[in-house]
């Protein structure tokens, strides 16, 4: 594994670009840069210098690709509930409820009048763990990307995973999130939690309408 500094205005751009859930810097660089897929033995990792007001440096661990990928082919973006093991569908009565619950919630002066992205976040993430707690342990353990932890039962758990992951706890529930993305970022992992919890499209482009700007 080799090691490349950039600075900490370069990694954002990096992490901006991310496609899916669990694509690591490596992928994005080589999708970006129309490079064909890299080896097992020649996979590289990525960190952001040290900035001179002490900032932690962060390192990006990369992945390789399959190797069989052809040299010029685009990454395959996919939803990332569908890259994971298949949840238990629950009922029709109990997918529609969650439904309700998060109409309910999106379509409240509240939620509407809120400006920050993480608020909302936090919001809809809290009305699916209490509409339906145990679909939603299924859904965030189908969620959990190949280099990255997103959801936990402790902030510890998250914290151990980046010095930067900015963990909070989701409203009147057991769970921890990571809040250090962008607005498209935490709309990927709510659009795999609502997929992995079977809610239907239509609703989920409901919910994107919120976290995508105009």
């Amino acid at each position: 594994m080799k090691i490349i500094e950039v600075d900490e205005e370069l990694y954002q751009y990096i992490a901006s670009q991310t496609r899916s859930i669990g694509e690591s810097a490596s992928d994005i660089l080589r999708r970006l840069l129309n490079f064909p897929a890299v080896r097992a033995d020649n996979n590289v990792a990525i960190a952001p210098s040290l900035a001179a007001d002490n900032q932690s440096a962060v390192e990006i661990s990369s992945e390789f690709a399959q190797s069989n990928k052809k040299a010029n082919e685009k990454v395959e973006e996919k939803p990332a509930a569908k890259e994971k093991v298949s949840t238990k569908k629950q009922s029709d009565e109990a997918i529609q409820k969650v439904v309700g619950k998060v109409r309910e919630l999106i379509q409240s002066a509240d939620f509407q009048q809120e400006s920050k992205a993480v608020v909302r976040f936090l919001a809809i993430l809290r009305v699916l763990y209490r509409t339906n707690p145990e679909s939603f342990a299924q859904a965030t353990e189908s969620l959990q990307g190949r280099t990255r932890v997103y959801f936990a039962r402790d902030e510890g758990t998250l914290l151990m995973a980046g010095n930067h992951t900015k963990p909070k706890q989701i409203p009147d529930t057991p769970y921890w999130v990571i809040t250090n993305t962008n607005s498209g970022r935490k709309m990927l992992m709510l659009e795999g939690a609502m997929q992995s919890m079977h809610l239907p499209e239509e609703l989920i482009d409901e919910v994107r309408s919120f976290f995508t700007a105009n």
